[in-house]
């Protein structure tokens, strides 16, 4: 958890940028996130509530430009994420962070216990339409980086990611 709060403070003194701005950026400019879009299947959305910016915001995968961040309802979201501006920021602020560590810091910051720094996370699709939108795909791209974390937190073996999903799932 030391490294989400060096992340914090790292951010908030390299950035002045909104939160919708930064996180827009970084989804467009970052290497992993190109990763992650060429993970990502037609369909897969998030529902984002920035909880400093008014308004619904969503993420989705647009084949030409890549992950987008853009103000409106999402129409199918898979996931709901509840982004407090320090949590948002502290991501943003590893930009050339690979996938594997970009995982572990999005886990990190569910997994957090200050509310500054929570991202809050509701499951709204079934495993079998995370996988056909290539969520699982996406997870596995984490690599070693990402197994490892989940195995310190006890999710080991076929059944970790459908134990993880149901704890968030409502």
């Amino acid at each position: 958890m030391d490294e989400v709060l060096k992340d914090v403070q790292n951010a908030e003194s390299i950035t002045g940028d909104s939160s919708d701005a930064a996180l827009a950026a970084f989804l467009s400019n970052s290497p992993a996130c190109r990763v992650a879009a060429s993970a990502l299947k037609a369909g897969a959305e998030v529902a984002v509530n920035l909880t400093d910016i008014d308004g619904d915001w969503r993420i989705w995968n647009d084949p030409e430009t890549g992950i987008v961040l853009a103000p409106g309802k999402a129409k199918d979201p898979d996931f709901e994420l509840r982004v407090p501006p320090r949590a948002g920021i502290a991501i943003c602020s590893r930009p050339n962070a690979d996938m594997g560590d970009l995982g572990v810091m999005f886990f990190e910051h569910i997994v957090a216990k200050d509310p500054n720094l929570k991202i809050h996370v509701t499951v709204r699709s079934g495993l079998l339409k995370l996988t056909g939108r290539g969520w699982l795909g996406l997870l596995a791209r984490g690599g070693p980086t990402v197994l490892m974390w989940m195995s310190k937190r006890g999710l080991r073996g076929p059944g970790a990611i459908a134990t993880a999903l149901g704890r968030l799932k409502r």
